[in-house]
């Protein structure tokens, strides 16, 4: 009975965190092309579609969805209306440019120390993923490493959310 209650408590927490919408971010841009400090400034992309990985530089699980965020910035390279973005909870400017380095990502780095828009998601759990519509609803949320069937409901909810 206590698994059964378990996984029934997990559920009900996993849904909760799905049909709540977001305020309009701005974080520090951190691989933007450009002198001085640029910012990403989600007002800018009134008709986007976010697919948002949070995570911290030095955990496994978020360095092994590395590639695989690269990877789904490909898929959906040829519409503008798709932003990926990687937002780290770190401080030093320095950790991000050797992860910046080290991975390559082809697709926005953002900096948010002060935790603003992962408090606003509600991530307890690194890396956690959101994919969010137009209006900055919470569509779609998983935690932890991205299997081929996780990275098959990201790109079917960043579809869905286009269609809206």
């Amino acid at each position: 009975m206590t698994s059964l209650f378990k996984r029934i408590s997990f559920l009900c927490l996993f849904l909760s965190s799905i049909g709540f919408s977001l305020q309009h971010f701005q974080l520090p841009w951190m691989n933007a092309q450009g002198e001085g400090v640029i910012s990403y400034n989600s007002q800018e992309y009134q008709d986007a579609v976010w697919v948002i990985e949070t995570y911290f530089l030095g955990c496994p699980y978020c360095n092994d969805n590395a590639p695989k965020v690269n990877s789904l910035q490909n898929y959906f390279k040829n519409d503008e209306r798709v932003q990926i973005l990687d937002v780290g909870i770190d401080k030093k400017d320095s950790d991000y440019a050797e992860w910046i380095r080290r991975h390559n990502p082809n697709h926005p780095v953002l900096k948010d120390s002060a935790r603003l828009l992962a408090k606003q998601l509600g991530t307890s759990v690194y890396p956690s993923t959101y994919v969010l519509d137009k209006n900055l609803n919470v569509v779609f949320k998983s935690s932890g490493d991205w299997s081929s069937k996780v990275e098959t409901q990201i790109k079917d909810a960043v579809e869905k959310a286009l269609e809206r």
